[in-house]
Order: C-alpha cells, then sequence, then structure tokens
C-alpha cells in the first residue's frame, strides 16, 4: 500500500470522525418530542451567521417568530444542543424565579489568565466570584450616584451642541448621527468613569474615541473569539482566544491606575465611577500588583486589581455602545416624526419651566413621554438583542402545555429579546414606532417580562440607569436646540450590520439638524 493511499485512508477516517462527533447529538431534540431547528452538520444552527447573511439577533429572532405557540425550541449551536425559550412565563424562571439556583451565570467563557478584561468583567463573571463584584459595584449607580454625575453628563451635552452647530455648518445642516452620539458617549464615560475630558466632540480622533472605536471595530480574530466564548465554550478553553487586544488592555489599567494615584495624592473627588472603585480598593488592601484573599460567603475568593480594572473596562464598553447606538435609533425614528418631537419639546420645556431650566435629576424623573420614547427605542430596536444562561444543575421545565422536560446541566437557553419585543402578540404593529405603548395604562396591560431591553433579574444591567441618563440628557440638549429631519441620503429603512453581537446598523445615519431660533 502505498503513502498516498495511507493518506488518503487517514484524512478519509479523520473526516468521518469529525462527523460522527458533530453529529452525535443530531436527534438530540427529536428523540426528547421537542420542536426543533434542523442542524447544518457541523454548524448547527449557525450557518448563516457564519457566513454573515444574518446577524445573531435577527437570526434568534426568525426562529422565535417560526415557532409561533411554542413554549420553547430546540436549537444547535455546532455540536451543542441549546434551548430557545418563548413563553414569558418560563423567561421569568430562568431569569428571575430560579435563577440563583439554576441560572446564575451566563454562557460566554473567557480565560482571565490570558484575557483579564474579557475574563475577569462582571459580564462574563461566574458564581461566588461574580456575587462579590456585583455587591461591591451595585452602591456606584445607586440614585445618589446618579444625581452626583449628572452635571458631568450636563456639560457634555452642552458639548454635543457646539459640535451639532459645527458639524451642521460644514455640511449644509446634515449630520452622520451614529458618529455624534458615539463621540457624545465617549465623553460621558470618559468624564464619569475616570474623570477625563476625553474632547471626543472637539476631536474625533481623541485618545479615548479611538481606544473605545477599536474594541467594537471587527476583526476575524476578535469575532471568533466572541463566537466560541458564546456559543462554542468548549472550543474557546481549548483555543484560549483573546477578545481584548493588549492596547485596550493596557489603556485601561493604567488610566485607572494614574487616575487613581493622582487623586490620593492631592485629595481629589469627583463622586465618580473611579471614586466608588478607590473605595472598595482601599477598603480591601487591594494594589496594583499582587493579590489577596477575601472572604465571602463562606468563600474564600483571590482578589487583586485587574478584577477592579475590568470593572472599569465594562463600563466603558457597556456604557458607551449601547447608550450610542440607542440615541442613534431614537434621532432616526424622531427626524420621520415631527408631532413626537414637538410633544417631547413642549414637555421638555414646561418640566424645565417649573425646575428654573436646571435639567436636575428630579426634573428627568417627570419628563414621562420622553421615557416613553426612549423605551420605545428599546423597545423596537434592543441593543442587546438576546439573553443568554446556562444551567448549572439539572432543570425540570414545565410549560404552560403541562409537558415537562428534563434540562440537563450545562445546556445554554437563549431568549430572544428582539423576537418578544416586536412579537404581534405583546405589541400591535410592532413596525410601528409608537412611545404611547408605555403609558402607565398599556404597560400595565401587557404582560409582565415581555419588555426586557436591560434582562431582567439577579444579573439585569447594573448600568442601566447612567445609560438611560445620558441618552435622555443628550436628546435634550438636541430637541431644545434643533428640528431633526431627514437629508437626502437618509434610508427609508434600516439594514443591520451581519457581523457584531450588538444591535447595529450598516453604515451611517445621516440626518438634518436645523436651528431652532429663540
Amino acid at each position: 500500500m502505498s503513502w498516498i493511499s495511507i493518506l488518503f485512508v487517514v484524512i478519509i477516517l479523520f473526516l468521518l470522525t469529525l462527523y460522527l462527533y458533530f453529529s452525535k447529538n443530531v436527534n438530540y431534540w427529536k428523540i426528547r418530542n421537542i420542536p426543533y431547528v434542523e442542524p447544518f452538520p457541523f454548524l448547527g444552527n449557525l450557518k448563516d451567521v457564519l457566513l454573515q447573511k444574518v446577524d445573531i439577533g435577527h437570526h434568534l429572532k426568525n426562529i422565535h417568530d417560526k415557532f409561533k405557540g411554542t413554549p420553547y425550541v430546540g436549537i444547535f449551536f455546532f455540536d451543542q444542543p441549546a434551548l430557545l425559550i418563548r413563553d414569558l412565563d418560563l423567561v421569568k424562571n430562568i431569569l428571575v424565579k430560579d435563577s440563583y439556583e439554576y441560572f446564575m451565570d451566563r454562557i460566554m467563557n473567557m480565560d482571565e489568565k490570558v484575557d483579564p478584561m474579557g475574563g475577569k468583567n462582571m459580564f462574563s463573571l461566574k458564581g461566588e466570584k461574580w456575587r462579590f463584584m456585583r455587591s461591591k459595584m451595585t452602591p456606584t449607580f445607586t440614585s445618589v450616584k446618579m444625581k452626583n454625575m449628572l452635571h458631568l453628563v450636563q456639560h457634555c451635552g452642552e458639548e454635543l451642541v457646539t459640535c451639532i452647530d459645527r458639524l451642521s455648518t460644514e455640511a449644509g445642516g446634515s449630520v452622520h448621527v451614529k458618529d455624534l452620539t458615539a463621540r457624545y458617549t465617549t465623553d460621558v464615560i470618559a468624564s464619569c468613569a475616570f474623570g477625563i475630558e476625553s474632547n471626543s466632540l472637539r476631536d474625533p480622533e481623541a485618545e479615548f474615541r479611538r481606544i473605545l472605536r477599536s474594541i467594537f471595530q471587527f476583526s476575524p480574530r476578535k469575532a471568533l473569539a466572541g463566537f466560541t466564548s458564546f456559543f462554542a465554550p468548549k472550543l474557546q478553553r481549548i483555543f484560549k482566544l483573546r477578545l481584548i487586544n493588549e492596547e485596550v488592555t493596557n489603556f485601561v489599567r493604567n488610566t485607572l491606575w494614574r487616575t487613581m494615584e493622582y487623586r490620593e495624592k492631592n485629595g481629589t473627588t469627583r463622586k465618580d465611577f473611579i471614586d466608588s472603585i478607590m473605595q472598595i480598593v482601599r477598603k480591601n488592601g487591594i494594589q496594583e500588583s499582587g493579590f489577596t484573599y477575601i472572604e465571602s460567603q463562606g468563600h474564600k475568593l483571590k482578589i487583586d486589581g485587574d478584577d477592579f480594572v475590568a470593572q472599569a473596562y465594562i463600563f466603558l464598553a457597556a456604557g458607551f455602545e449601547p447608550a450610542s447606538t440607542t440615541m442613534s435609533f431614537a434621532l432616526y425614528e424622531l427626524s420621520f416624526r415631527p408631532d413626537i418631537q414637538n410633544q417631547m419639546r413642549e414637555e421638555i420645556t414646561t418640566v424645565l419651566n417649573k425646575f428654573n431650566n436646571d435639567i436636575d435629576y428630579n426634573a428627568l424623573q417627570e419628563m414621562t413621554y420622553l421615557d416613553m420614547v426612549v423605551s420605545e427605542t428599546l423597545r423596537k430596536y434592543p441593543v442587546v438583542p438576546f439573553v443568554d444562561r446556562v444551567a448549572s444543575k439539572d432543570y425540570i421545565i414545565t410549560s404552560s402545555d403541562e409537558k415537562n422536560l428534563l434540562l440537563a446541566a450545562g445546556t445554554s437557553v437563549y431568549i430572544s429579546v428582539l423576537g418578544i419585543h416586536n412579537d404581534p402578540e405583546y405589541y400591535t404593529e410592532p413596525n410601528v414606532f409608537d412611545p404611547l405603548r408605555f403609558t402607565e395604562e398599556n404597560k400595565n396591560q401587557r404582560p409582565h417580562y415581555a419588555y426586557l431591553p436591560f434582562g431582567e433579574g439577579p444579573r439585569t444591567c447594573i448600568g442601566a440607569r447612567f445609560g438611560l441618563m445620558g441618552v435622555k440628557i443628550g436628546l435634550i440638549h438636541i430637541l431644545l436646540n434643533y428640528e431633526v429631519s431627514p437629508c437626502e441620503n437618509t434610508p427609508t429603512s434600516l439594514t443591520f450590520d451581519t457581523k457584531p453581537f450588538l444591535l447595529a446598523t450598516e453604515g451611517e445615519i445621516p440626518l438634518h439638524f436645523k436651528r431652532i431660533r429663540k
């Protein structure tokens, strides 16, 4: 037998072994009599996502829509069976009722030794380490802390108006709002998280803007790292791919510790995110290098400086992209609805007159129509389009049709937020932008858990109120000073980028800004 024949046989055997491995679970849902999506060899139900025909958010929404009337749907990510949850009672059980005992952890898996920013941040932390860090960081986002940071956001709102004046003059009134809102939220995050004037609204190539932009820029390696961490954690553990590059890691690490060192030395206080971190670090004796052990709920946790650097990183990343994208979606919808703009402007003016033209925290709470507009934006365009959890131990699912399903420990579950938010069962004519869906009366008539822009339960987004504050203040400053309308190049419908996990449009959204004469 020649070496060519031997090589041929080896290749055939290897491919056969590979096929058998990836198809071993192909009948997993069928033998359990669960409705499921037929898997594609090797790729499961991810073929169209990997080929970039559709983004993962819309892909899960399409499955949600296709299986109307079923409480859950069996799906496959590569060779691993997973479950897409449709029934809202089951959503409640997984995210809230049974969360602590069975569904505390997200699926995302990053090796913190290889990627400390990706593995140590609160989004990906698991178990007792997550509980400890959540309890330490929660006080950072109380109402009192929000009030203390509001004046910092206000200053960025004023800079936003100056920037629009300059850009609209240069381009005859037309402004690219995705870039505009990204620069605004960069300034907000830099100021509130690090006490730094990043000047992104003045200089689009400012260092902070460049670093934040690089976090969300697509690269094949970064995409593979993110994809395996969410949908193939076993592969992530084998290949140890890095999601956050060295430049970003060093920038956040150096910025955090140098800022803390400066404040400690000069006795500077800003009542912002850094001050909160400093209090925790001082109390627990944590240094920039080295580590310490901390007792928490009977567990001994190993904590080092990067555990808090990672929280600063996730505050940057999670506070930047969702707020920026939500603002751009809101402005796009408002550009076609001058009636909604006028109603918002009237409410804003009325409330500010009551508060001596001061946009303070209490004034924001009274702007109910503004809140309805932002809520409807997040309903139609949830920036985080799905929620994921993993079963920590065997779990019995009892659905509304009284069927029981044993969900094995380690099985991933997904909830299509985009699917629920655009389901006509909960929202009549879901493609229509209608803020009145969020009157108190209409909210009370809807089932619980039909609105999940920040997730729900113990792992709900910790910085949701901060993000909303930044979005609302930005919109207030824009609407008080401009009428926003479509321009010649404004798309009549949005095309979504197929690469990122977060909901994002492909290309820019140019809009026209006309100064309001006062």
